[in-house]
């Protein structure tokens, strides 16, 4: 069975790499974890500009009418769209052309419509072109930014029946019953795929059981919906954490191993004043592993009909676009 890729292993990895079991020199929390953290940004930097598939996502949006611009998903890294389509019928799309804003004086227009052509980025915002009549849903692509990386706070080991608790193997130092404390928000990880499950406010912790609130104080903490039940797929062996993050890594190897190496050559250098050139040359390795990570796969490229000569029939005349 494979490794899990929890926040505690990927700590012991970067530790075992820099030989340094000293935890006054290089702290968990004051230092490992923020450089895994920064390490997550840089890969997925790195895959954005390369091979965006293991970090894409979409979200259905209910287009409003008159309503000129739309929020990006605030979940998106970068600000990253990576495309927009109008729902024309249950099971059919349109796709929604992405223009420079500095293009848009010519498709601007006062008149709405149904079905909008074009669309341009503005800071966190999207605009349509034309306005929509509100009548379609819109679904939109972008680059999903990975969790924040937490050390774990237990593994479920066993769940009540008809109840709001659960037993996990150890209860982690950072939980609290403290309302106004995050440490008091749990969330629920898959212990083999990371994804958030759910989240719950924890009322009472005594030994290894912790029971959760069936009303909780909030119902939305760092933009994330608390719950008054167990998730319904909750099963033993998934992982809890405080509401800040996910404790296991969204970049599966060999990415993960990109983000060892990348803290491990910034904590050497910035922490311990050691200039590594074995390090640095690895860390140089994995990102460029990182970089050719689409390499062997289907290629979905295709020529595009970019001279107007070979234009398609029934194409507007004049059309820039």
């Amino acid at each position: 069975m494979a490794r899990r890729l929890t926040v505690g292993n990927l700590v012991e990895d970067v530790r075992s790499l820099i030989d340094e079991s000293n935890q006054v020199s290089i702290e968990t929390e004051r230092d490992i974890i923020p450089a895994l953290n920064r390490a997550s940004d840089i890969c997925c930097n790195l895959l954005a500009g390369h091979y965006e598939s293991p970090l894409l996502a979409w979200a259905i949006v209910p287009t409003v009418s008159g309503l000129h611009e739309y929020p990006i998903p605030r979940d998106a890294f970068e600000n990253r769209l990576e495309k927009i389509e109008i729902q024309i019928q249950p099971n059919l799309y349109n796709p929604v052309k992405r223009i420079n804003y500095r293009d848009a004086t010519f498709v601007e227009t006062t008149t709405q419509t149904a079905f909008p052509m074009y669309y341009s980025e503005i800071g966190d915002n999207f605009r349509l072109y034309p306005t929509s009549t509100g009548a379609y849903n819109m679904r939109v692509w972008y680059i999903k930014e990975p969790g924040n990386l937490v050390l774990e706070q237990g593994t479920v080991t066993a769940i009540a029946q008809n109840t709001t608790s659960i037993v996990v193997d150890t209860v982690g130092s950072s939980l609290t019953t403290e309302n106004d404390s995050y440490g008091s928000y749990v969330n629920f990880i898959d212990g083999t795929t990371g994804r958030l499950k759910g989240t719950c406010q924890i009322r009472t912790l005594s030994n290894n059981r912790i029971s959760f609130k069936t009303t909780p104080t909030r119902t939305l903490i760092l933009d994330t919906p608390v719950q008054g039940f167990l998730p319904t797929d909750l099963s033993p062996d998934d992982l809890i954490c405080t509401v800040e993050g996910t404790c296991i890594s969204a970049l599966k190897r060999p990415f993960a191993n990109a983000l060892i190496q990348i803290a491990v050559s910034e904590l050497l250098n910035t922490k311990l004043g050691m200039q590594s050139e074995l390090a640095e040359k690895m860390r140089k390795e994995m990102e460029d592993i990182v970089k050719k990570s689409w390499e062997g796969r289907e290629s979905y490229m295709r020529v595009r009909a970019a001279n107007p000569h070979f234009e398609r029939i029934g194409r507007r005349a004049g059309n820039r676009y």
